[in-house]
């Protein structure tokens, strides 16, 4: 008979809660009890299952796990019934010695003054008492919170961006947690905040400095009495008191180690703060569009940055298509995954075939409305989109339960959809009836190209355009953050030292 009893939760989402739409069940995958272990989309809680299925003395539990779709803030009432239900569970089919958190770290609930993820850390400590182990497998855009260390065991958190190592983060903190109900080890935590709001596209972990500083954390972790050293860049975008970047040692029994380590980590990428930039092509607007139609490489790929629906911002804007139907040189160009329900649902009416007159400006709701008519054609719609099966790296849904229209403007082709969802691999655009390779331009509405379409981009241009999701973090308002904070002081000075905040 197994020893310990680990139970497997969570819920994921990343919020931006400068995106007007509200996160709720629309966006949201619930999966309970052994329907977990089919969760092939998002690769964290199958590392973690697989990890504690491995050993002979561990009963794994899998008891509930939503993820939403990034977005803005949770919808309160919705909030509080997954947190409800994940206590009742833990309650339910407890007592467990240790509980793998699969969580994000970028959780916010709407009207809260208060870190989402730490209010869901809070009562699962409170369902499983004071001496279960409890680990999450960060996201390297969360947030860790003094609260939230206090009340953890295990920390690991993803080390690439684009993000490619969910499987190993889940597979890690899962096998901290087992160390931790064992006795094996006894965690003792330290982490450094810094003052710096840094967009996930200014930390890619392909270009310096991000590959030396989350690559060198292997170092770390091979260093006598460290369990695992991390780095949590944050959400930059976020308007919160508790947002910046992190570094966080866990040891054994080790509270010293851990502090210095943090701190030297800390130290290191502060001193480095200024190389954080977008080492991809980018460009203006227009120009951007204009370098895309006279590339000689095919397929360019072209991300509306600004409205990057894969880091929450709303997916409503037609800013970049109305820039790109004045551009006579941009003659075989895709627009993929607006939002727009209004227009979906009379395009839809209107029928395959049918010329229809639609405003581009008319959903606008992150940003000014704007007037914009322009005829298109319906050339194919749908009540659902169901996506072909994703490649094992992947954390994309297969499927979306919403009205979607395919329609021709001018040389443009636009996808429409009545429900916000990102298009960030090939079979997106196969499921539609696109090719996703044929065309010379395709523009999504991503920041960096997520791994899928990285594969398949003959090149590559980031659009710095408008939105929720702006990389010129002088275009953003800033009311709440703790000031002063890097980049928006830019000359503001810190000191790292004696910094750290130590739990055990």
């Amino acid at each position: 008979m197994p020893t310990y009893r680990i139970a497997v939760c969570g819920f994921i989402q990343e919020a931006m809660t400068r995106s007007p739409f509200l996160t709720d069940a629309s966006t949201t995958q619930v999966a309970r009890g052994d329907e977990i272990r089919g969760v092939t989309n998002y690769r964290t809680v199958l590392g973690a299952i697989d990890r504690l299925d491995a050993e002979p003395d561990v009963e794994t539990v899998p008891l509930i796990f939503a993820r939403s779709l990034s977005g803005g803030s949770l919808e309160p009432a919705f909030y509080e019934s997954i947190k409800a239900e994940t206590v009742a569970l833990l309650r339910e089919h407890g007592p467990f010695d240790g509980v793998a958190l699969i969580n994000h770290g970028a959780m916010e609930i709407d009207g809260y003054d208060v870190h989402g993820d730490t209010d869901f850390a809070l009562a699962v400590r409170e369902a499983v008492g004071p001496d279960a182990a409890i680990g999450i497998p960060f996201d390297l855009h969360g947030q860790l919170t003094a609260t939230m260390l206090d009340n953890l065991q295990a920390v690991s958190v993803l080390r690439t961006a684009p993000h490619r190592d969910q499987y190993e983060a889940g597979h890690r903190v899962a096998g901290h947690v087992v160390d931790a109900v064992r006795g094996t080890t006894t965690p003792t935590r330290a982490y450094v905040h810094l003052p710096m709001a840094i967009p996930g596209e200014k930390s890619m972990t392909t270009h310096a400095p991000g590959d030396d500083l989350w690559g060198a954390l292997a170092d770390y972790d091979a260093i006598p009495g460290v369990i695992e050293a991390s780095i949590l860049l944050g959400f930059g975008w976020n308007d919160r008191p508790w947002v910046g970047t992190q570094a966080i040692v866990v040891t054994d029994d080790d509270p010293a180690l851990a502090e210095r380590l943090a701190e030297e980590i800390a130290a290191t990428v502060w001193a480095r703060r200024h190389e954080f930039g977008l080492h991809m092509e980018t460009a203006e607007v227009v120009d951007g569009l204009l370098a895309a139609a006279r590339a000689s490489e095919r397929p360019v790929y072209v991300t509306d940055s600004g409205d990057n629906v894969s880091a929450g911002a709303g997916g409503d804007t037609t800013g970049v298509l109305q820039a790109a139907l004045g551009l006579p040189e941009l003659d075989d160009v895709v627009f993929a995954g607006i939002y727009a329900p209004e227009t979906v649902r009379a395009c839809i009416a209107a029928g395959v075939g049918a010329t229809v007159r639609i405003d581009l400006g008319a959903e606008h709701a992150s940003v000014p409305v704007t007037s914009h008519p322009v005829d298109v054609v319906v050339e194919a719609f749908g009540d659902y989109l169901e996506i072909a099966a994703p490649s094992s790296a992947s954390s994309t849904p297969t499927r979306s339960d919403a009205p979607w229209v395919r329609v021709r403007a001018g040389a443009a082709i636009v996808t429409l959809h009545a429900e916000r969802l990102y298009i960030s691999q090939p079979q997106h655009f196969a499921a539609m009836g696109i090719h996703p390779t044929e065309h010379q331009v395709y523009v999504v509405k991503l920041g960096y190209l997520l791994p899928q379409l990285e594969d398949v981009a003959a090149r590559f241009i980031l659009l710095l355009s408008d939105g929720a999701g702006a990389m010129d973090f002088d275009r953003l308002s800033w009311e709440r953050i703790q000031r002063p904070v890097f980049p928006v002081d830019r000359d503001m000075r810190h000191d790292v030292e004696g910094t750290a905040y130590s739990a055990s």
